[in-house]
C-alpha cells in the first residue's frame, strides 16, 4: 500500500482511492462475535490488516473462518488510523485458480503504467486499466486486466472497474434487446476471455449495481439503459 495520505483521502499519484483489492496469503485469523479479523500477506510489505464484520441477524450468511495459509482476494475500503493502515473488507474469496496470482501481478504492473499515462489512448494488445482510479459512488481500485482494446473503453476508463469488467459491462451496455444479452454470448464475443472470468465480472456487476438479471439468471442488461 504504496498511497499516499492528506487528511482522510489516499492518493495514487494524484488518483483518490477509496477501495482497494489485494491478492495474498492469510498469516494470522481472530474472529470475535462481530467480526474477522485477517492479517493478508500480498508480498510487497507487512501482512494487512484485514477486518470483515459478521452478519449476526442473517443465519444463512457465511462466516466461516478461513485458516492461515488460504491464499484470498479481498476487497474492500481502505482505512487508517494512528498512522494504521487496514481494510475493511465487503469480500474475502478463496482463489480458485493459483493463476489468479500471477494474472493479478500482471494488471498492478498494467495499472501502474496506465496511471503514468493518464492521456494515453487504448491501442491494439491491451486496454487501459482504470486501476486506483475512483468511482463515482465513490470510486475502487480495481487491478486491471490485460484484455485487449473494445468499444466504449475511453468512455469507461474513470469508473474503476478492471478492463475485464469494463468488457463485460461495455457488451451488455450495447446490448439494444429488451431480455439483456446472454452469457454464452458474451463468451462468444469475448474469445479470449474464460468463461470463469466473465461471470465473475458478471456477479460483481450485479452486486455493484450496474447491471441487473432479465429473463433468467443467463441474461444481463445494463441499469444505465434500464427503459
Amino acid at each position: 500500500m504504496s498511497a499516499s495520505q492528506a487528511d482522510e483521502a489516499f492518493k495514487v499519484g494524484d488518483v483518490e482511492v477509496s477501495q482497494v483489492t489485494i491478492v495474498g496469503v492469510i498469516r494470522s485469523t481472530d474472529k470475535s462475535m462481530t467480526n474477522i479479523q485477517y492479517k493478508v500477506d500480498d508480498m510487497t510489505g507487512a501482512p494487512m490488516d484485514v477486518k470483515q464484520w459478521v452478519d449476526t441477524e442473517d443465519p444463512s450468511v457465511d462466516s466461516a473462518v478461513l485458516p492461515p495459509g488460504t491464499y484470498v482476494k479481498v476487497s474492500g475500503n481502505l482505512r487508517s488510523f494512528q498512522n494504521h493502515r487496514s481494510v475493511v473488507a465487503f469480500s474475502v474469496r478463496t482463489l480458485e485458480d493459483m493463476n489468479e496470482i500471477t494474472s493479478h501481478m500482471l494488471e498492478v504492473v498494467q495499472a501502474h503504467m496506465a496511471l503514468g499515462k493518464p492521456h494515453a489512448m487504448l491501442g491494439t494488445g491491451g486496454g487501459i486499466s482504470s486501476s486506483d482510479k475512483p468511482m463515482s459512488r465513490p470510486g475502487m481500485e480495481s487491478r486491471g486486466g490485460m484484455g485487449g482494446g473494445y468499444a466504449g473503453a475511453n468512455d469507461m476508463a474513470n469508473n474503476g472497474l478492471s478492463a475485464h469488467q469494463n468488457q463485460v459491462l461495455s457488451l451488455i451496455r450495447g446490448c439494444p434487446d429488451q431480455q439483456g444479452i446472454s452469457i454464452q454470448d458474451l463468451k462468444q464475443r469475448l474469445s479470449g476471455m474464460s468463461l470463469a472470468v466473465i461471470k465473475q465480472a458478471v456477479e460483481f456487476l450485479s452486486n455493484e449495481g450496474h447491471i441487473f438479471s432479465t429473463i433468467d439468471e443467463d441474461h444481463y442488461k445494463s441499469t444505465d439503459n434500464d427503459d
